[in-house]
């Protein structure tokens, strides 16, 4: 007898700076609709896939790890689909995908991919699931045009405040300066996942190629700590290391220098909207600066054959030397206007951004990515704010609390209840639509959004933990 789903859409997360905001996006869209969102981190939600009632399981990415739980959710009567956040930024071919998991493709009735190149790419991996790629924009990119920029206009007030004019320069060195350990300990753990296998000459030199440019990128911004306090006195720097990067190499090496800062707290797009200039090395975040109308250079110091894969480097302006990233900066800063801003990224730029994320100027990524998963979805209430109980009983297998491990608590801090209501009412505010009248902490990072409360025995048992 088949399972019966539930009109509930689960949405796990990794990396909260990145992936918050855009699921609380998803999620208010969802709720005005009449469903109900399950809302946190992925591993608690793995681990009660089985004890929590059916509904539609939209992963984060398609690694081997999400494969296992994505067929399990399959095989339990949910429907499964995914939105691959590896791929915004990069540009991509078949071989490349090293990280999408045969198991976790073949779980998903559909697969999100932004751009045509990248999702072309995805279909010729994978032929067999060629039907269930869809383009469509990334509800994180939805979050920097112009009609939902307001949503941080309160954070980037509040930064500008808070150290007035400053550079903001971003890193990106997930292999060498990671949190999970050396470029060893990285390079076994990917092997040890299927992703790398070292006795691949592709595989090794692609290895060997990270290597190089990570060196020349940490050697060029080593650099730039230096010269630009000096070149830019009126200006304070803000460092902002990757969300995987350890902090103890750019804290040890700033120590003791006036007017830099390393600093790693929120998402990243407040910091580059209140930013004067980005200064980054193959960072998503030089992307995200050019969709934010805000001014970026990308350094590239390295010739590496790695470089090809980032986006960021064909939407942002290029330079190869520290000397040179000065003397664009000088031209960019000192104006400070808004004509110096525009000038920085040309027409063929903006129409590589628009093609790589599925820009569609008359609709948000999210409202696609609904409009398409509601055939899966068990139909919503016909009436959102009616009253009874939640759809979302969990069973007594389910698991209330998991603690932190590895980097997770770094990468998915605690959620704040208070703070989520606040986002969700500007989201309602902007997108013309009533909040969700029912957030509850539903385990530990995990949330529970709609307009029905918890029934008194999930209530109780949740108390008890």
């Amino acid at each position: 007898m088949p399972v019966k789903t539930q009109p509930i859409l689960y949405m796990p997360m990794e990396i909260a700076s990145r992936e918050l905001d855009s699921r609380l996006l998803v999620a208010s869209l969802a709720v005005s609709r009449g469903y109900e969102v399950v809302l946190g981190q992925k591993w608690l939600m793995e681990r009660n896939i089985g004890a929590m009632p059916p509904g539609l399981y939209l992963s984060k990415t398609l690694t081997g790890r999400d494969g296992l739980a994505m067929a399990e959710a399959k095989r339990l009567g949910y429907r499964v689909a995914a939105i691959d956040e590896e791929l915004p930024g990069l540009v991509m071919s078949a071989e490349q995908l090293r990280w999408m998991s045969p198991e976790a493709v073949a779980a998903t009735d559909l697969i999100f991919i932004a751009g045509r190149n990248n999702a072309q790419a995805v279909a010729e991996r994978f032929p067999e699931a060629a039907e269930r790629v869809v383009q469509a924009a990334n509800p994180r990119w939805d979050l920097l045009r112009p009609e939902l920029r307001a949503f941080y206009e309160t954070e980037v007030a509040a930064l500008k405040a808070r150290y007035g004019r400053f550079i903001l320069i971003n890193t990106n060195l997930g292999f060498t300066n990671s949190q999970k350990g050396n470029a060893e300990q990285i390079i076994r753990d990917q092997a040890r996942l299927g992703k790398l296998d070292m006795n691949n000459p592709e595989h090794s030199s692609y290895v060997a190629s990270i290597l190089q440019m990570e060196a020349d990128n940490r050697q060029a911004v080593e650099t730039l700590l230096r010269l630009v306090p000096e070149r830019f006195p009126a200006h304070r720097i803000i460092l902002r290391p990757h969300p995987s990067e350890s902090l103890d190499l750019w804290t040890d090496l700033i120590r003791g220098q006036p007017g830099v800062e390393v600093i790693r707290e929120g998402a990243a797009v407040p910091w580059i909207a209140a930013s004067e200039i980005l200064i980054h090395t193959n960072c998503t975040t030089g992307v995200e600066a050019l969709a934010l109308d805000r001014p970026a250079i990308c350094v590239m110091p390295s010739a590496s054959s790695a470089n090809d894969r980032y986006l960021s480097n064909r939407v942002n302006p290029l330079t190869r030397t520290v000397d040179e990233t000065v003397a664009l900066m000088k031209k960019i800063v000192t104006p400070a206007s808004e004509a110096a801003t525009r000038q920085v990224y040309s027409t063929d730029m903006q129409m590589a951004f628009r093609q790589a994320m599925s820009y569609d100027p008359a609709r948000l990524g999210a409202e696609t990515i609904l409009d398409l998963l509601a055939p899966l979805l068990a139909a919503p209430s016909a009436h959102p704010q009616a009253g009874g109980r939640t759809a979302w009983t969990p069973g007594w297998r389910y698991r209330w609390r998991l603690k932190d491990r590895n980097v997770r608590g770094i990468l998915m801090p605690g959620l704040d209840t208070a703070d989520i209501v606040v986002r969700l009412s500007r989201f309602a505010a902007l997108l013309g639509i009533t909040p969700p009248s029912v957030v509850e902490e539903i385990g530990s990072k995990t949330l529970l959004l709609g307009n029905r409360p918890l029934g008194w025995q999930s209530s109780l048992r949740r108390s008890m933990g």
